[in-house]
């Protein structure tokens, strides 16, 4: 499976390096937009300084000193997790974070080109890199949905009635049981003790 998670995020920095300087030479930064579908989706070219959605704008030392951190991380938690899914997330999210720290650190900024009209919102261009940092945050969302559901299932599997009532039950079921000798008897004296005789003797001796 880790083979697999290694070549799922070769795919995706190669994907994302393809395209943007396929943008790149076919548009040209600023250059004229390509039409996909009128009023909804374009591809367009512009540099991003920053992180998503503009943020973090020009804070290109605090990307090359934090990336390489999380993908570090992320890479050591990947190895020792054995969730497919999980890895499958973490291999998309990593291979995203790759793409666009290439871009920060070769040329400062990174590309985006994918531009959607959505009701009337033009929504922030964005890349094939940040749509695989989405998509696996959103596998991971569903792991832990998943490991919350496993973890209520299994408490609820062990769960102990807080009033005894199965124990009570027990000892009625054990007391009424046939399986008591039936050469026991237990008398009770007008003093109120209590004497246990055994029949079998016949002699009323007190046990």
């Amino acid at each position: 499976m880790l083979i697999i998670s290694f070549a799922l995020m070769a795919f995706v920095i190669a994907v994302d390096q393809v395209t943007k300087h396929a943008v790149l030479s076919v548009i040209g930064i600023g250059g004229r937009p390509v039409i996909v579908v009128d009023r909804f989706f374009y591809i367009v070219c512009h540099r991003n300084s920053g992180a998503a959605w503009g943020i973090l704008k020009d804070g290109r030392v605090f990307f090359l000193i934090i990336t390489p951190l999380m993908l570090a991380a992320m890479l050591v938690f990947l190895i020792r997790n054995k969730s497919v899914l999980l890895r499958l997330a973490l291999s998309f999210v990593i291979g995203g974070a790759a793409g666009n720290f290439i871009d920060r650190l070769i040329v400062g900024s990174v590309v985006d080109f994918l531009d959607f009209y959505i009701f009337g919102y033009n929504f922030p261009t964005f890349n094939a890199a940040d749509s695989s940092i989405v998509l696996g945050a959103a596998l991971m969302i569903v792991f832990t949905f998943r490991m919350e559901k496993k973890k209520a299932a299994a408490v609820s599997s062990v769960d102990v009635p807080v009033d005894g009532s199965d124990d009570e039950s027990d000892v009625e079921n054990i007391v009424a049981s046939d399986d008591m000798p039936e050469d026991i008897s237990v008398d009770v004296s007008a003093d109120g003790s209590d004497d246990v005789s055994d029949e079998g003797t016949g002699d009323g001796t007190d046990i």
